[in-house]
């Protein structure tokens, strides 16, 4: 969701940058006889981006913080433990980038068109809300395991079902889940602390249908 969500948001936002230069910089535009500051229709064009933007960044914070609260009800969990140190760090880091860009692109905004208000303004409390999610949830991030699913909340949110699950594996420094209709999820084994590896996969262990599920190179963790 994170990724897609920034995805939308660069697509958007780079033609409304150089929107902002032409009316910024009032550059003439001789195919269609005008300036950049006579652009019809500079306010609604924004709103739209604006709208765009702020739907996904919306859907994108509501997901988080839900996912935060539902992986910290730790005792609807078989097993829960706070995401990996390392794990966490680039957690922080990703977040801290993603709101430099935002404010960056606000300043942007700012400094070229008034007519760019609602967009710069959007961006400006996206970014207070990660800044939030950074301070509050930093040390909420999870992973919770239930008999369903495995739950990870941090910057990404993250639901691997075992439904129709037929193997786990470990692979450069990944936990792989590879499924019947040949779907295949991952997390980083980082998600999860050195002590808490063991635990984590003697509890999938207990969970999950031994005739179905194949462990690849996970037995070294799992008591007999």
């Amino acid at each position: 969701m994170n990724k897609f969500v920034n995805l939308v948001s660069l697509v958007v936002v780079f033609p409304l940058i150089l929107f902002s230069v032409y009316i910024g910089l009032d550059i003439p535009i001789d195919s269609l006889g005008i300036t950049g500051r006579e652009i019809p229709y500079q306010k609604e064009i924004f709103y739209v981006g604006t709208f765009i933007c702020g739907l996904f960044h919306l859907l994108r914070s509501v997901k988080r913080w839900s996912a935060l609260n539902v992986a910290n009800k730790i005792k609807q969990f078989k097993w829960s433990a706070r995401i990996g140190k390392k794990r966490r760090g680039r957690v922080v880091t990703y977040l801290v980038i993603e709101i430099f860009i935002m404010l960056c692109f606000s300043i942007a905004f700012f400094k070229l068109t008034p007519s760019s208000f609602a967009l710069y303004s959007l961006l400006v409390i996206s970014s207070i809300d990660s800044l939030f999610f950074i301070v509050l949830g930093r040390n909420k991030y999870r992973i919770s395991v239930s008999s369903k699913a495995i739950v990870i909340a941090d910057r990404e949110v993250q639901v691997i079902y075992f439904k129709g699950l037929r193997k786990i594996s470990i692979h450069q420094q990944s936990v792989f889940f590879e499924y019947i209709e040949d779907i295949q999820l991952f997390f980083p084994l980082n998600s999860l602390e050195e002590k808490d590896v063991s635990v984590f996969f003697n509890e999938l262990n207990k969970l999950i249908d031994r005739e179905r599920v194949y462990l690849g190179n996970t037995h070294k963790f799992i008591k007999k």
